[in-house]
């Protein structure tokens, strides 16, 4: 019997599914989302664990994102990828980790109505199969009650047209011309000054999805074409739904005069709603890292911040920022956190009382955020929650250049996306990333690793 249950141990499988926010995605040639993340995975590898990046669409509807989530792991399951005794783990950042909590919600009314989920033509999966494997759910800078941000683009539809009508220019313009505007935007002052790290990224992007950069090789023009391709997929997908927006904002959407529509965004569950998703999770295990972001600004923590209005110039980021605070960051990271400061965010109580037994010493105020999303409203109310201060990007391993593989057309493969001068580094990254494995794979509870270290 004993032999029988060390065979059985052998063959289990734990798989970790990384799961990007919004815009995200697995990988756009060599820009990874979840960055540097498969070499620390190395070193807690021992044969049986297997790690995923799920590739989602960019902007849509968190209900189609946690559609093809669902569908994504049922193949698995179909396929026999994920075998009978194999455990889950789910990780998301940011917007992932709405699309994680309404896949669940989906999955048991499924359960509940006895349907079955059908994939690859005609193999039926029961969602139970689903549910029994999902033992471990790990959130990274979840909005789980919105963000001012979303409600602030929102607001400033004008803003968002253009910036949707630019995405469709990109697609069907020359990528040539746009590699030679960004570069020139770049190597100015003011590319330095509005945020280095984004533009290199685009240009990169373009870069690589240009033949005439890099080797000069067959493999090289195939994979250049594969990257235009996969870059014009992706732009196509943002200028053709955006409805994530929607679903982040910290104030449910109106349908009609006065009235509200049944919530289609986990952000937007009642206090109903609530209680019957803890219900139905109670049997999983839950670990959430809420990030905050140095303060460019220097509002009343006491108090709500003022709403940026593009009409009042002197509430603008660079009008109200202060200088002493702001220094070391760019205009990108202060652009950002100016708009998810002031909003309609408000978060409940339970997450106060959480957020000032992890941060004695400086309460954090409503309108503190990571530059995307309010601190406030990361905090989950099941399993541990950790305070780390980093950017919305940092987390997920963007939080420094790092130069890409020579040949490729590509310059960077990693980014400071949000350069916030957060005093994120390779030391934290490590440290947290090893806690998410530890965690996944239940072999060490993180609170006994740090205490290994500094015994």
């Amino acid at each position: 019997m004993a032999d029988q249950e060390a065979g059985l141990r052998s063959h289990i499988r734990s798989h970790i599914v990384l799961i990007p926010g919004f815009a995200g995605f697995d990988a756009l040639g060599q820009l990874e989302y979840y960055s540097g993340i498969t070499s620390l995975f190395k070193s807690w590898r021992s044969g049986n664990e297997v790690l995923h990046y799920f590739d989602n669409f960019p902007t849509a509807a968190v209900a189609t994102r946690a559609t093809r989530l669902r569908q994504y792991l049922a193949k698995r399951i179909a396929r026999g990828e994920i075998s009978g005794h194999d455990d889950i783990t789910l990780v998301g950042h940011s917007t992932g980790g709405l699309d994680i909590r309404w896949f669940l919600w989906e999955l048991h009314e499924l359960h509940d109505r006895n349907q079955l989920i059908v994939v690859d033509g005609s193999l039926e999966v029961k969602p139970i199969d689903l549910i029994q494997r999902i033992g471990r759910v790990v959130f990274l800078s979840v909005p789980h009650w919105g963000t001012n941000i979303a409600d602030w683009v929102q607001a400033e539809w004008l803003w968002r047209k253009v910036l949707i009508d630019q995405l469709r220019a990109m697609v069907a313009g020359s990528q040539l011309v746009i590699a030679d505007r960004v570069e020139a935007v770049v190597s100015t002052q003011a590319g330095s000054v509005t945020g280095r790290g984004f533009f290199r990224a685009v240009q990169d992007a373009l870069d690589e999805a240009n033949e005439c950069n890099g080797k000069q090789t067959p493999f090289r023009k195939a994979e250049a074409h594969e990257a235009a391709a996969e870059l014009a997929l992706y732009l196509r997908h943002m200028a053709s739904d955006f409805r994530a927006i929607d679903d982040l904002t910290s104030r449910a959407p109106r349908v009609g005069k006065g009235t509200h529509r049944r919530p289609m965004s986990p952000a937007h569950f009642t206090a109903e709603d609530r209680e019957k998703e803890r219900h139905r999770l109670r049997n999983i295990e839950f670990r959430s890292y809420a990030t905050i972001g140095r303060r460019p600004f220097r509002f009343d923590s006491a108090r709500p911040a003022p709403v940026w209005e593009l009409t009042k110039p002197w509430t603008s980021p660079e009008m109200s920022k202060d200088s002493a605070l702001s220094a070391g960051t760019d205009c990108m990271y202060r652009t950002c956190y100016r708009a998810c400061a002031g909003g309609p965010f408000d978060p409940p109580r339970s997450n106060r009382e959480k957020a000032k037994r992890l941060s004695p010493k400086q309460p954090i105020a409503v309108w503190d955020n990571d530059g995307i999303v309010n601190t406030l409203s990361m905090f989950w109310p099941l399993g541990e929650n950790v305070l780390v201060h980093a950017d919305h990007m940092d987390i997920v391993g963007q939080y420094e250049s790092v130069l890409a593989d020579p040949g490729g057309g590509r310059k960077y493969r990693r980014y400071d996306l949000l350069k916030s001068d957060s005093g994120f580094g390779d030391t934290r990254f490590r440290e947290i990333w090893n806690e998410i494995f530890a965690f996944a794979l239940g072999r060490s509870h993180p609170r006994e690793i740090r205490a290994a270290k500094a015994a």
